[in-house]
């Protein structure tokens, strides 16, 4: 080895060992007491502020609208008739009827003005409070409010839609087709409220239908079935809804509301 490659590697080891000496190395592993004392950021503040609500509060009104589903500003009036939460226990559907002239209108609306013969339509009927404070309705329940449609001439104003001849006498041996009891469901329209119900409705003539006595609720009548479409021309719809103890003409003006529809 030559004098300069010796004087070389000595300088290399010299600088390697000063290197070390001042901590080139790998620094020493912090202990959990150094982890937490250099850790100063605060705690998150889950504290609610005033602008916001308090995290799990319930919204009031929709609380009360759960808590009272028979009360409200614009209901589903089948649906609400249908919760046994709004049936009046012992409640007789004859007791004393109210006056509500002046406060409560039911009216009835065809979703079309027209409709093809033998075909199918809704019929919106509401019941508006027309007051500035609740008003509470009662309709009869067997065990489900019933909403039936007749269809009338407009210049005759015979009932069209009826079966032909007398009702048929009872199969030989079949009991007695007696209705349940009805009860009374009772709903409150809040002031300038409304309540309302889709009443389906066919064109058509019906016929006696013997076949369909197995099934049918009592509370139904004698049953019956489609039996043709009706002619073209005008025709007056009344629509008998369950709605009782209200004051009310020999014409049930309240609780069979009207409408007209062309047969098209």
């Amino acid at each position: 080895m030559s004098g300069k490659e010796a004087v070389f590697l000595g300088l290399a080891f010299a600088g390697a060992v000063s290197l070390l000496a001042c901590g080139g190395g790998k620094p020493p592993a912090k202990s959990a007491d150094d982890e937490a004392t250099t850790d100063t950021a605060p705690p998150a503040d889950t504290t609610p502020t005033a602008a916001g609500p308090v995290p799990g509060a319930a919204d009031d009104t929709a609380s009360k609208a759960a808590a009272n589903p028979c009360t409200g500003f614009e209901m589903d009036l089948m649906t609400a008739l249908n919760l046994s939460a709004c049936e009046v226990p012992d409640a007789k559907p004859d007791t004393k009827p109210k006056d509500m002239k002046g406060t409560l209108t039911v009216t009835a609306m065809a979703e079309a003005a027209r409709v093809a013969p033998g075909g199918h339509l809704d019929i919106l009927v509401t019941y508006a409070n027309k007051s500035a404070a609740p008003i509470a309705l009662d309709f009869t329940v067997d065990p489900t409010a019933r909403f039936t449609v007749e269809a009338y001439g407009a210049k005759s104003n015979k009932r069209v839609d009826l079966p032909a001849g007398a009702q048929p006498k009872l199969p030989p041996g079949t009991p007695p087709r007696e209705p349940g009891e009805a009860h009374v469901a009772r709903i409150t329209l809040a002031a300038n409220g409304k309540a309302t119900v889709h009443v389906p409705w066919d064109a058509t003539r019906m016929r006696w239908a013997p076949e369909k006595l197995k099934g049918t609720p009592p509370e139904m009548g004698y049953p019956r079935a489609p039996n043709g479409p009706l002619p073209r021309g005008k025709y007056n719809l009344r629509v008998l809804t369950p709605l009782t103890n209200v004051f009310e003409g020999i014409d049930h003006e309240v609780s069979a509301p009207r409408t007209s529809i062309d047969v098209q």
